[in-house]
């Protein structure tokens, strides 16, 4: 508290917290308490940490039209470890409800073009392109970066005791997180079948998805077992990209690593002459294509009902 009490305050812009009764930026507080770089840590985070040592501050409320109001909180309050989180997905939440986000932002770049310096502050404003918001973003990415990674492991947990037969047992570690592991070839593999889960709901150009689709349908086809093959994905423009496209398989292969366009040419020869549709009524016919969302429906809802 000497620290802080010993430095001049800033300019107050959002939020504040009280230290000896004198009103300081929260991020400006927190950094001379923690000696952390402000870069580390978010206005909100700063907020419920002084709270958390028994200082008053500011707390954010979510808005009711353009209002936004603040209110005294007291080191009475109860701690709460996610309140600034909660704020964050609240002041995004409330921003992207209230707006159509590729239209607000191409007012914005109206009102920018050719204004000054004050001009750009009063866009900022009007636009509210705030620092809660900025913070409230931040924050949210910082703890939901891994949310694909969430959905992928609970959607193959879920669909495991549906898809598994009677006596049919996991064989080997199921892969829920992103990424490969040589170890782990597929995503499931039992006693009787192997499969690939690709979760992602696709919204029409999907070139990345398309060459990641095709690429698990391939590491199926490699497998030298009899086991059932399964790859199970989401609505479909999937099904159909695999069953119709005259995308070269050499196209779709081309993210793919060196190992695997090698592996491919040797079993199956170049992959210039197969069309990815041609290679999934060929080599791969005996793979079953499955919209998830049969096993799990939430993943087939539009947007707007979820």
């Amino acid at each position: 508290m000497k620290l802080v009490s010993q430095a001049v305050p800033e300019p107050i812009r959002e939020h504040w917290a009280d230290i000896g009764g004198v009103r300081y930026p929260p991020k400006q507080a927190y950094q001379l308490i923690s000696s952390l770089p402000r870069s580390s840590f978010t206005s909100h985070t700063a907020l419920a940490r002084l709270r958390r040592i028994g200082f008053t501050t500011s707390i954010y409320q979510a808005r009711t039209g353009e209002q936004q109001t603040e209110e005294d909180t007291g080191p009475t309050d109860p701690p709460a470890d996610y309140t600034h989180l909660s704020a964050s997905f609240s002041t995004l939440l409330e921003f992207l409800t209230t707006n159509e986000l590729t239209k607000h932002l191409s007012s914005a770049e109206l009102t920018f073009a050719g204004s000054d310096m004050s001009g750009c502050a009063d866009a900022v404003e009007h636009f509210r392109f705030s620092e809660d918001l900025l913070d409230a973003a931040l924050a949210v990415r910082q703890h939901v970066g891994r949310l694909n990674d969430v959905i992928h492991a609970t959607v193959i947990a879920r669909c495991l005791p549906l898809i598994l037969e009677p006596g049919e047992t996991v064989a080997v570690r199921p892969s829920l997180g992103a990424g490969n592991d040589p170890s782990r070839p597929f995503d499931v593999e039992t006693d009787r079948r192997i499969a690939e889960f690709k979760v992602s709901q696709w919204k029409g150009a999907d070139t990345m998805r398309k060459r990641g689709v095709f690429a698990d349908l391939v590491h199926l086809a490699l497998d030298p077992t009899e086991r059932r093959a399964q790859m199970f994905v989401v609505g479909a423009l999937p099904k159909k990209f695999l069953v119709a496209s005259r995308s070269t398989a050499e196209w779709a292969l081309g993210r793919s690593s060196p190992h695997t366009r090698h592996r491919f040419e040797e079993k199956f020869g170049p992959a210039g002459q197969f069309t990815v549709a041609e290679f999934t009524a060929g080599p791969a016919a005996h793979i079953e294509i499955i919209d998830i969302a049969t096993l799990v429906p939430s993943l087939g809802l539009a947007d707007e009902l979820l």
